[in-house]
């Protein structure tokens, strides 16, 4: 067996690893289930927020894995209306909030991101 049978032998098992620890891991890894908006705090802006974007567009509205929002999400979205039709429906790697919010509670969040986040 020369070098290059060696080679091209553990590339494959390299790659028959990877495979299966993708494979594995594509059916171990089950999705996080939204997080439950406080009772009390259903219809705050400030409560969905922190429990439905805050891990994407940082606690404070500073981004994070989604873009920054305080500060110049008036300026993206200068009709709000335009801003709810993106929470609503989604856009790009954000997902819709249609199933799991009202239009009440993405009313409320989208007011807290433009008056409190700015």
């Amino acid at each position: 067996m020369t070098w290059l049978d060696r080679l091209v032998r553990v590339v494959q098992i390299g790659a028959a690893v990877a495979t299966a620890a993708f494979v594995i891991l594509l059916f171990t890894n089950d999705p996080q289930e939204a997080a439950l908006v406080p009772a009390a705090a259903a219809d705050s802006g400030e409560a969905i927020f922190a429990t439905r974007c805050a891990s994407c567009h940082g606690t404070d509205g500073s981004g994070g894995f989604g873009p920054a929002l305080a500060g110049v999400v008036t300026d993206r979205f200068p009709d709000e209306a335009d801003e709810i039709v993106v929470v609503t429906n989604g856009q790009g790697s954000m997902p819709s909030f249609a199933d799991s919010l009202t239009p009440e509670q993405i009313a409320a969040v989208v007011g807290y991101t433009r008056s409190d986040l700015g």
